[in-house]
């Protein structure tokens, strides 16, 4: 990934496949032995464990992209600097909720994330609409219909949540 989406389009667009190979080997070694060296930290406490420590860190990325995406599907006239604001903002928030209220929990910070995020693009799309709703565009050749087996297979899932849910609390 570093290779490709962040060396040889940022530095070196014309990079030779050897020197892009050799790159991908040197970045995977380096990931690696940070990842060993972070590893023994994560036993630490206050992290309560990897999987909890990965949920945490997610939180700094989702709820602001998630806002982002729904937002710009659902509001035809929110300007792109809505969602700028809305990628700009999320980790902001979040980290500032980790900061300053560590005793609420993480998927309460990432909550209240979520929701101010979208506050501030409605905000932005209040002040500055853009002057013609912008429309998503239809591909007639592609067949979309929902067959039934989908929708009853969607529901199961759905019903199977709520029951874990129920349980489980």
């Amino acid at each position: 990934i570093f290779t490709m989406d962040v060396y040889n389009r940022m530095f070196d667009r014309n990079a030779p496949q050897k020197r892009l190979l050799l790159l991908g080997r040197i970045m995977t070694l380096v990931f690696v032995v940070a990842g060993c060296l972070l590893a023994p930290m994560l036993d630490d406490e206050k992290f309560g464990g990897v999987f909890q420590y990965i949920q945490q860190f997610q939180g700094y990325i989702w709820p602001g992209v998630v806002a982002a995406f729904l937002f710009g599907m659902m509001v035809t006239k929110a300007p792109g600097a809505a969602g700028v604001a809305a990628l700009i903002s999320g980790p902001i928030i979040y980290g500032l909720f980790q900061r300053f209220a560590g005793d609420l929990h993480f998927l309460s910070q990432v909550a209240i994330t979520f929701w101010l995020v979208l506050m501030i693009m409605g905000l932005i799309t209040f002040w500055k609409p853009l002057d013609k709703p912008r429309e998503l565009p239809v591909r007639e050749d592609i067949e979309i219909r929902t067959t039934p087996e989908v929708k009853l297979a969607g529901g199961l899932v759905v019903a199977a949540v709520v029951v874990f849910y129920i349980v489980f609390w």
